[in-house]
């Protein structure tokens, strides 16, 4: 490999390969797309994200050919909409499937930063896939103004009940410092995948037990502080002193251990694995590296935080999208009844 990434290869219009070209095929042939993809890694966005887009271009160019020849209207985005619902994908041991909403409303999300740019350059007077639009009435309700082209429902995230938790620790006590410290981490901070992984030795304030989170390491560009317990200050120390055998080269806290790649920084995809691991092992289901950020969220809320203060915890821009993360159970609103009791009125009494 040779600076920045790059291959020795070329591509077809000169360019030297990049990284994402052998899972991104026909967009790799296309320079419009290639110009694409320069323009998301300039702004400096991560890997994911750009596999993301890329998979809308992807799929847009198996649509409707090279992007040089693909006029932008609503019509062409209806289409493609239909063309993304009856596509069939092969599912790793589910056999062949169709995309869910989720997927297709991803892949629009991608379409829709390509339009973006094509505004920008003025290639296009206005970007034809629509947003959906909210507003607030006078009393401060946010109510929908528009729907998304393609609507989808919002599911509340399975958190593990205290029996479920209980055997999550468990299955967690065995392992290494450092899987123990990336769990309870995730949790303490309410930590994104990204963010925990690319924790440095000087976003730690050792003494205020108090880490900072980069904005360059957030998904919204927002940096934050968060705090983590006592304990996991005493499972920090002991990694630390397990972490000097590794002799890094680099500030980044989580070092892989394996042969293959010794000392280097661990991955998001291997603290998912991890999670995965301890959800199979502790025998919960819908249990993720996300469901401790879900988790956490959700306690400060039983615990009494302020939902802007939950807001700012979780690095948020708006508390719509902290509502989102918050889940109180029936048995949390059976509590808020009975502390309510006494004022509340009994409209069934004289029945």
């Amino acid at each position: 490999m040779s600076e920045g990434g790059f291959s020795r290869c070329r591509g077809t219009d000169g360019q030297p390969e990049q990284w994402w070209t052998a899972s991104l095929p026909r967009c790799a042939l296309d320079p419009d797309a290639r110009s694409f993809f320069a323009g998301l890694t300039a702004r400096g966005l991560r890997k994911n994200t750009i596999v993301a887009y890329g998979r809308a271009i992807e799929n847009l160019i198996e649509f409707a050919g090279p992007l040089g020849t693909v006029q932008f209207e609503a019509g062409l985005i209806y289409r493609f909409i239909a063309f993304l619902r009856s596509a069939k994908v092969q599912g790793g041991g589910r056999g062949v499937s169709s995309l869910s909403v989720s997927t297709i409303r991803q892949r629009l999300v991608g379409l829709r930063a390509y339009a973006d740019q094509l505004v920008d350059s003025g290639r296009l007077q206005r970007n034809p896939v629509r947003r959906g639009s909210f507003g607030r009435t006078t009393h401060g309700h946010v109510v929908a103004l528009r729907r998304g082209l393609v609507p989808g429902a919002r599911r509340l995230p399975h958190l593990p009940s205290d029996d479920e938790w209980v055997r999550l620790v468990t299955a967690l006590r065995p392992r290494a410092s450092r899987d123990k410290l990336m769990f309870m981490l995730a949790y303490d901070g309410a930590l994104r995948r990204g963010e925990l992984v690319t924790l440095r030795l000087d976003d730690f304030d050792f003494s205020a037990r108090q880490v900072t989170i980069r904005p360059e390491c957030s998904k919204n560009g927002y940096g934050r502080t968060v705090l983590y317990s006592a304990a996991t200050s005493r499972v920090l120390a002991n990694y630390l002193t397990e972490r000097r055998r590794l002799r890094a080269g680099n500030s980044f806290v989580f070092l892989s251990e394996s042969p293959r790649n010794r000392s280097q920084p661990v991955s998001g995809f291997t603290w998912g694995l991890l999670a995965a691991a301890l959800a199979r092992e502790a025998r919960v289901t819908g249990f993720s590296a996300h469901t401790l950020r879900h988790l956490r969220l959700t306690d400060l809320a039983r615990a009494g935080f302020d939902i802007a203060e939950i807001a700012k915890f979780a690095g948020h821009r708006s508390t719509e999208s902290t509502l989102l993360y918050i889940h109180l159970s029936g048995r949390d609103l059976a509590r808020a009844f009975q502390r309510a009791a006494p004022r509340l009125t009994d409209r069934f009494s004289s029945l």
